[in-house]
C-alpha cells in the first residue's frame, strides 16, 4: 500500500519507540478531522498510527460496517493495544453521535465481546454521569 506523503511523514513522526498518547493528541490538535487520512493511517496496522486515525476521524463518516470493520481489526491487535484502542474509539468516536449510541444500544448480546464492551461502557457511563436508567434492574441480573 502506497501511503500518501502527509502519512509517511506522520507514521515516521509517530514510530519511535518513545511516543506517547498525549504526542498523538497535539498531532491530531494540528490536523483536526481528516477522515481520508485518518483511514490511510489505520490500514498501515501500526498502534500508534491507529490511535491517531481514531482521533482525526469524522464520525459522520462511520457507518456500521466501517464500525464493525474497524472492531474487528482492533480485536486482531494484542490484549493492552486492544484494549486501549477500543476505549479511544468509544470515548472519542463512538459515545459523540446519536446514531452510533442508538447501534450501541443493541450490542447487549452481541457475541462480539469488543462490542459487549462498548456497550457496558457506555451504560455504567450513563449511571455514572446521573442519567435516568429505566432498566437497571435487569441489567443488574444479567450474566
Amino acid at each position: 500500500m502506497k501511503l500518501s506523503t502527509k502519512a509517511e511523514k506522520i507514521l515516521k513522526e509517530i514510530s519511535g519507540k518513545d511516543t506517547k498518547l498525549g504526542d498523538l493528541r497535539v498531532i491530531a490538535k494540528e490536523i483536526k478531522k481528516d477522515h481520508a487520512l485518518a483511514m490511510e493511517l489505520w490500514e498501515t496496522g501500526n498502534y500508534f498510527a491507529r490511535q491517531l486515525a481514531i482521533l482525526i476521524m469524522d464520525k459522520k463518516l462511520l457507518s456500521e460496517e466501517i464500525i464493525d470493520r474497524l472492531i474487528n481489526e482492533i480485536d486482531l491487535q494484542s490484549g493492552n493495544e486492544k484494549l486501549q484502542l477500543i476505549d479511544w474509539l468509544m470515548a472519542n468516536q463512538l459515545m459523540k453521535d446519536k446514531k452510533i449510541i442508538a447501534l450501541i444500544e443493541s450490542w447487549d448480546e452481541s457475541p462480539v465481546s469488543l462490542k459487549r464492551r462498548i456497550y457496558w461502557y457506555y451504560k455504567g457511563r450513563l449511571r455514572w454521569t446521573g442519567k435516568p436508567q429505566t432498566d437497571s434492574e435487569e441489567l443488574l441480573s444479567k450474566n
